[in-house]
């Protein structure tokens, strides 16, 4: 008759590569999605789409805050090709990165010089700076889901847009 101990001394192999499969990605796997990361930007600010074609999965899901629905692939290089029609010298400057798991968490300022239009308003041709926080999941070497959340309202001020109190209803 086998007892619990046995069972227990059977099994605990089992268990040991069980839990070896449920090990967070060591500090090696999320140093290169940081880099992969990097990488990203790079690529965006050279506009090299290739390369960016190879960094981002074709099932990629942008969660981006002010657009009610998340962007594929398409969309997404769509919005980045605006966004340098818009403002050519465009370029992201990485401050932070904090890596968890298979996600990225990122701090960074985007700077440009606003030289076509943008959101109906024409070239002002002024230097604006803004903030921005971006979350990245990386899976098998590419990035698969990015959730972006940018100081928009920051930018359109810079670019003159003022804003002011709704009329009281009466």
């Amino acid at each position: 008759m086998l007892t619990a101990r046995h069972y227990l001394v059977r099994i605990s192999p089992l268990l040991v590569l069980f839990c070896l499969g449920c090990e967070r990605p060591s500090s090696e796997v999320q140093a290169t999605n940081k880099e992969l990361l990097r990488e990203v930007y790079a690529a965006i600010d050279r506009q090299d789409y290739d390369r960016l074609g190879e960094l981002i999965s074709e099932d990629v899901v942008l969660h981006y805050i002010g657009i009610p629905e998340p962007l594929g692939r398409d969309a997404l290089f769509e919005l980045i090709r605006e966004f340098y029609a818009a403002f050519p010298d465009y370029t992201h400057a990485v401050h932070e990165m904090v890596a968890e798991g298979n996600r990225v968490a990122v701090r960074l300022t985007f700077d440009a010089t606003h030289r076509g239009e943008f959101e109906g308003i024409a070239p002002t041709g002024k230097r604006v700076s803004y903030a921005g926080m971006h979350i990245a999941t990386i899976v098998d070497g590419v990035m698969e889901e990015w959730w972006g959340l940018e100081d928009n309202l920051g930018l359109m001020t810079q670019l003159g847009m003022q804003l002011t109190p709704a009329e009281p209803q009466t």
